[in-house]
């Protein structure tokens, strides 16, 4: 039997197409099959055949979307249960009948028969991995589902950050010389956190994120509630034994200079070359996207008459019961525009808000 797919061999598909493209057909040697298939299932339709071993064949899929026996089982509830045999879903007596093995299958004297599934979730839609056995050649053995089961973690994970990257038009990462592209923020760190490298975008967003800092070691920090679960996705991706995949998110926050950061992603890619190391993609699903980020003037912090009244008497050391009684507003009026100061200025306190007033000017 040909030597296994390691997790790295899967991770490093995530950034080449080349590799990407042949990673089902290893798959399909690794267990000795003829054809193994990645779909994308976006809601509701089968659009985009991603890789496969009989790419040829990839745009008949769509004739039987809906009413083949085998498409119809890409559904969410197999999603986390590991590698399934169809047969256990539908009848060789039923595939027999179905229009895809009589006009297709038998047609164009396809090896399809037996069927062995997988199904995984991105934040786009599925995934479904088909593999496929000849007629002849009897049902998928535990032994082949066991061997697939081991790679059920990381082709997940594959697929997540892949889609991630697609999402947000990144192809590519590095230029011929090694340099990163500036597409978006990136840089890779080593198994103790220090930067090794970065292009010029993710050296912008540690200058403007306030959760992102660089110590005198060249040492990321992260500051916050997301300290944990970043250096923990950082470990495992570096871990000795077996590096993992994963991604974090951040959420919305005011940049250092005033302007809104959106929503980030973090997507971790655990890297082979030169030791452990992990290659880190910044990526946003913010409708204006990344790079209006980076080019959108400093912004522009409106704030209502009643809001700054509010504001002046909090910088003036006043109480919520002593606004209401100054402004002549009501309790709740007076926690509603606290409440507008705080998502305006990015603070998570009174006491905050009022710092990144006096910082910025507002007062």
């Amino acid at each position: 039997m040909p030597e296994g797919l390691s997790h790295h061999d899967i991770y490093e598909a995530a950034l080449d197409d080349e590799l990407f493209n042949t990673l089902p057909n290893r798959l399909a040697r690794e267990i000795d099959v003829p054809s193994t298939i990645f779909i994308w299932l976006h809601p509701g339709d089968y659009r985009e055949i991603a890789a496969g071993t009989q790419a040829e064949a990839n745009l008949d899929y769509n004739s039987f979307e809906g009413h083949d026996p085998w498409l119809a089982h890409g559904t969410d509830d197999k999603i986390g249960m590991g590698a399934f045999r169809l047969s256990n879903y539908v009848s060789p007596q039923e595939l027999e009948k179905s229009e895809m093995y009589s006009e297709f299958i038998k047609k164009n004297r396809l090896d399809r028969y037996w069927c062995l599934g997988l199904m995984q979730s991105t934040r786009d839609g599925r995934v479904a991995t088909a593999f496929h056995k000849g007629k002849t050649s009897g049902d998928f053995t535990d032994t082949e589902i066991g061997l697939i089961n081991r790679h059920v973690e990381d082709l997940g994970r594959l697929h997540e950050i892949r889609r991630e990257l697609h999402r947000a038009s990144i192809r590519k990462i590095a230029a011929v010389d090694r340099s990163l592209l500036d597409d978006a923020p990136i840089f890779e760190l080593d198994h103790q956190g220090r930067l090794l490298q970065m292009n010029g975008k993710a050296e912008r967003l540690f200058k403007l994120h306030p959760l992102l800092a660089i110590d005198s070691k060249r040492t990321l920090r992260v500051r916050g509630t997301g300290k944990n679960a970043f250096h923990f996705a950082a470990a495992k991706a570096t871990g000795v034994r077996k590096s993992e995949g994963s991604a974090m998110d951040l959420a919305q926050t005011r940049a250092t200079d005033g302007r809104i950061i959106p929503k980030l992603r973090l997507n971790f890619l655990p890297r082979t070359e030169g030791g452990r190391k992990v290659l880190v993609i910044a990526t946003t699903e913010c409708a204006d996207g990344m790079q209006n980020f980076f080019d959108s003037p400093q912004e522009k912090i409106l704030l209502t008459p009643r809001e700054r009244d509010v504001l002046h008497g909090f910088i003036r050391g006043l109480r919520r019961d002593q606004l209401s009684h100054d402004l002549n507003l009501a309790m709740p009026t007076i926690d509603l525009h606290s409440a507008n100061l705080r998502r305006k200025l990015g603070a998570r306190t009174i006491a905050e808000a009022v710092a990144i007033a006096l910082k910025h000017g507002l007062v």
